[in-house]
């Protein structure tokens, strides 16, 4: 829906004509109901009664009024993944920190402006809201202004950049997700009293559509990687493809209290498969290319994504275009987007899209289909075999169901080489530098971001942070194990190091979502980072970073660790001064403590608007 509005700055910069600009009002239903996205039912949250919500569109440079009605028996906020809320901070969506939560039966209004281009999307942000469906795409049209890469892909002739220019404005969203039969509030309570930090889930969605596949336990143990094997010490993953969240198959010490017995019956194995439905993308050869926009909307699993026999141009990550990679598979950690670029030049029929679970904790795949038009039969993979996958045609399949490739010539995705395109690098040095100490603290389901705290996700929900940066009266504003405080102007390097100890010999890889503007991942490296800023560890270890060509990124996965120690690095510059969020994107670390929050610009601090300090937007 379209009203009336002054054209913004943004848009009177990017535009002419300036009439691709507007105010969009946009307004979601949020409901508890019954539904069965992969065939059994459970309550689910759903966004105008669907699942995942329905879509934003809109031009860059748009006003935005996002309206949410929390018709939930709980809280809720709604955070815009990857939107930098550029002179908005009070509509970025986490409860005590931007806002107040929106009570039941409240309702609360979001503005902000669409500065940036590409795909994002809005999500729940309390609790562990994404894992009960609360979720949706958001894609913004790039100004005319902005210099596309598609020049750059192979063989690319005019025809062919007009082809997938029309393509990228009739992208498609493939929203990816992991789903439980249990809510979000009982996999947690399952943690507590258990005291294992759990990892099973029973399908992965393609735009709210999936089914629970049970394969043959032979399949299963044939799909087992040797080093889990190894560690399984003669046990098999379980009928549902999970691995034993034990000490001795995990190798990641669990040294803290846990009773794997109070764990309900049927949470780890007693797979039942269901019907469920299957998403289908419908393609036109005609149109030449197919613009796929695939985010990770997962709450736990890491997936890989494949299209039977068509390779994919991947040119945009996080929203932002990069030099396009021509890969086979994508590897996409919880939050990220990549946009893809597909070449419709197979024979007519129907190619499976896959999606599996790329980490040894569960062996599982979820489908969906690529449908060239006018093709209606359609037979496989549901009840997948191993053997067959496309009864139309005759196609290749690049990973298998535990998302191991087919073939070593299958290409994966290198995300060492993610370019933004046009070429943009940080500053050559930073003005201060944040070390954080990533590891469990006090239980196996506990997660801490700075080494020696736990955030409470319900912290300050009537005081938050961006409403009293500097009041005595809220003391978690000055707590270094929470908080980092930073000057506007000034440019910040962020080193994740992944801490290993007697309680946590080993971890998994954590996403690492940064609220407002983006940054510069520019190092890594194993072992411990014992500096005291990248300028030092440069002097030693210069091989380690990227300062030339360093992706842009919201989102940053620290490495898993087995053997030892490991960091990143990122580095941003401050320019937006308020309140945002720095946390694991793993729902369930999250909820378990893995956040702080960074308060830019401390000196120049936000004068916030009466109907978000005393109000709810001005609904």
């Amino acid at each position: 829906m379209f009203l009336p509005r002054p054209i913004s700055a943004v848009c009177l910069l990017a535009y002419a004509p300036l009439s691709l600009c507007a105010h969009v009002y946009f307004e979601i239903n949020l409901t508890w109901e019954v539904r069965a996205p992969d065939g059994q039912p459970r309550y689910v949250i759903l966004s105008n009664g669907q699942l995942p919500g329905p879509q934003l569109n809109l031009n860059y440079g748009d006003d935005v009024e996002f309206v949410v009605h929390n018709n939930l028996p709980f809280d809720s906020t709604v955070h815009f993944h990857g939107i930098e809320q550029t002179d908005t901070p009070w509509s970025d969506g986490t409860p005590g920190v931007s806002q107040k939560p929106i009570p039941q039966g409240g309702s609360f209004t979001y503005t902000w402006t669409a500065t940036q281009y590409g795909a994002y999307w809005y999500h729940g942000h309390a609790q562990g809201e994404i894992q009960d469906g609360l979720y949706g795409p958001i894609f913004i049209t790039p100004p005319s202004s902005q210099p596309s890469p598609f020049g750059l892909i192979a063989n690319s002739t005019s025809a062919s950049i007009d082809a997938m220019e029309n393509a990228e404005k009739k992208a498609q969203f493939a929203m990816l997700s992991d789903w439980d039969h249990l809510t979000s509030s009982e996999y947690r309570a399952v943690e507590e009293a258990s005291g294992l930090d759990l990892f099973c889930v029973d399908s992965l969605l393609i735009n709210g559509k999936g089914a629970v596949n049970c394969q043959p336990q032979a399949l299963l143990n044939a799909l087992t990687p040797p080093p889990l094997l190894h560690l399984l010490n003669g046990s098999t993953v379980s009928d549902r493809g999970c691995t034993p969240p034990t000490k001795s198959a995990l190798d990641e010490g669990l040294n803290y209290t846990s009773n794997i017995d109070l764990v309900p019956a049927g949470f780890l194995d007693g797979c039942t498969p269901t019907e469920g439905s299957m998403e289908t993308f419908y393609v036109d050869a005609a149109d030449g290319w197919f613009n796929l926009l695939i985010v990770s909307a997962m709450s736990i699993k890491t997936p890989v994504f494949s299209i039977d026999s068509h390779p994919m141009w991947i040119y945009a990550v996080d929203g932002i275009y990069i030099e396009p990679q021509l890969a086979d598979t994508v590897f996409l950690y919880n939050g990220e987007r990549f946009s893809a670029m597909i070449k419709l030049d197979q024979a007519p029929g129907d190619y499976t899209i896959r999606v599996a679970n790329s980490g040894a904790d569960q062996i599982l795949s979820g489908y969906a289909k690529l449908s060239y038009q006018n093709q209606t039969s359609y037979r496989g993979p549901h009840n997948y075999n191993a053997t067959t996958t496309n009864s139309t045609v005759n196609a290749t399949a690049y990973i298998n169901y535990a998302g191991d490739n087919t073939t070593a010539s299958v290409i994966p995705l290198d995300e060492t080489l993610l370019v933004p395109y046009p070429a943009n690098k940080p500053a050559a040095t930073a003005d201060a530098t944040h070390i954080l100490k990533l590891g469990r603290l006090g239980a196996n389901y506990n997660w801490s971001l700075s080494g020696s705290n736990l955030y409470d996700t319900q912290a300050n929900y009537q005081t938050p942070l961006l409403f009293h940066p500097n009041s005595t009266s809220n003391p978690d504003a000055y707590d270094p194990s929470l908080i980092i405080r930073t000057i506007n102007g000034t440019w910040v390097d962020v080193v994740l190091q992944v801490v290993l100890n007697s309680a946590a010999p080993a971890q998994p890889a954590h996403p690492v979502h940064k609220h407002s503007n983006k940054a510069y991942l520019i190092g890594a490296g194993t072992g411990t980072f014992n500096y005291s800023t990248v300028a030092d560890a440069m002097q030693e270890i210069p091989g380690s970073f990227n300062l030339e060509t360093p992706s842009l990124r919201d989102s940053f996965a620290t490495p898993s660790v087995l053997q030892g120690p490991a960091w990143i690095a990122f580095r941003y510059q401050v320019v937006n001064p308020g309140a945002f969020y720095l946390h694991c994107h793993i729902q369930t670390h999250l909820t378990g403590g893995m956040a702080m929050t960074i308060m830019d610009g401390v000196d120049v601090w936000p004068t916030i608007p009466e109907e978000y300090l005393n109000g709810n937007g001005g609904y």
